[in-house]
């Protein structure tokens, strides 16, 4: 769908991007949001090293995992005395199959984290949940206001401060996690969500809002643009976005799909932060982890964009009986990266440790598999 007129919303944040990714055309990047807040720059309490402490400690004794050794909530510890990042020694970015990460130098998830929260809300986005007991920041849907054309009209309407009436039919939201690295480091994800509307009839006097797929080039664009924030020069951005994966040796391969499992081949700490990033991708949400486990519990994330485009049945149609559809219950299941030799082999359990079989697993398997491999 083309650039549509809409009631008038928040002003135009304006950004701009530092630098390119090899000879890819990077995309343009505007974003707003209805909403503006003001954030605090303050290390939330429970923001510590989630691989560190007690929290996902788990009781003596070997079996299954489950779903009661994963805390979803952490009870709040002592308050983090860190002062607000006042400068990184270093940061550079590492590429794995489709998938890039930034690994900063000798600095704590809870010194980066702020200042993380702030770069979101500078490029128009809003904070819409915070995990910091997990390392993960997630931001509200958003408007890449640069694919609106540029065309006389709109001209006119930005000059008298009207610009707002113009809208896209595509909204963006991004993952954020954050991990504790090794020798003292701290690695950072971006995950890209997106939805996209769209007709949902034949007369097109309607329509809803339904999924569109991933975007590893806008995640590498924000990857740069974080660089930027901690300090790397336009140079040094250039040169990281345009390296190509690592050459696999031989016939290697990254992932394959093994029965109801999937064996990832390398380091295991490296492959539980890929699992991480490639679960935000496919769409389930990470509501807990166990770092001692290997487990992560996660949740199929619902289709938010279509819910807000439904429309609530008519007089007639509540007179006749019809009822407003409920929402659907999304299961929770656990993720398990198990060590083996030379690898990683991921399963899918139900809560109670035993093997997930619902009618989606192997989908999930799946998709899984074509992100990580």
């Amino acid at each position: 769908m083309k650039a549509q007129m809409k009631p008038a919303i928040a002003a135009i944040a304006l950004i701009g991007l530092a630098a390119c990714s090899g000879n890819k055309e990077q995309p343009k990047l505007d974003y707003q949001t209805q909403n503006r807040k003001i954030v605090n720059l303050e290390v939330p309490p429970d923001l510590t090293n989630p691989n560190q402490g007690d929290r996902y400690q788990i009781p003596a004794g070997s079996g299954a995992v489950r779903a009661s050794d994963i805390n979803r909530t952490p009870a709040v510890q002592q308050a983090a005395n860190q002062a607000v990042l006042q400068s990184v020694k270093g940061v550079h970015m590492e590429r794995e199959g489709s998938q890039r990460w930034l690994v900063v130098d000798g600095k704590t998830p809870a010194e980066i984290w702020p200042l993380l929260k702030v770069f979101w809300q500078e490029n128009g986005f809003d904070i819409r949940s915070e995990e910091p007991a997990i390392g993960q920041m997630e931001t509200d849907w958003a408007e890449n206001r640069a694919k609106i054309p540029q065309d006389g009209l709109r001209s006119i309407f930005e000059k008298v401060g009207l610009g707002g009436v113009y809208s896209t039919s595509e909204r963006d939201k991004f993952i954020t996690r954050i991990e504790a690295g090794k020798n003292g480091t701290t690695d950072i994800f971006i995950s890209h969500r997106g939805m996209q509307e769209v007709y949902a009839d034949r007369n097109k006097d309607t329509t809803m809002w339904q999924p569109r797929p991933n975007d590893p080039n806008l995640e590498a664009a924000f990857l740069g643009r974080v660089m930027q924030y901690l300090g790397a020069d336009a140079k040094q951005i250039e040169s990281e976005l345009g390296k190509s994966a690592p050459a696999r040796s031989g016939s290697a391969e990254l992932a394959k799909l093994e029965g109801d499992t999937l064996l990832l081949s390398g380091d295991f700490e490296r492959n539980w932060r890929r699992t991480a990033l490639a679960l935000d991708r496919v769409g389930l949400t990470v509501i807990g982890q166990n770092a001692e486990r290997h487990a992560y519990l996660v949740q199929p994330a619902p289709q938010e964009g279509q819910a807000v485009a439904t429309k609530k049945p008519g007089f007639f149609s509540r007179m006749m009986g019809k009822k407003t559809v409920e929402p659907t219950v999304y299961p929770e299941m656990i993720v398990y990266a198990e060590p083996v030799n030379g690898g990683t082999r991921l399963s899918l359990l139900n809560k109670d440790g035993s093997a997930y079989r619902g009618s989606d697993a192997s989908t999930w398997l799946s998709r899984l598999h074509t992100e990580l491999r």
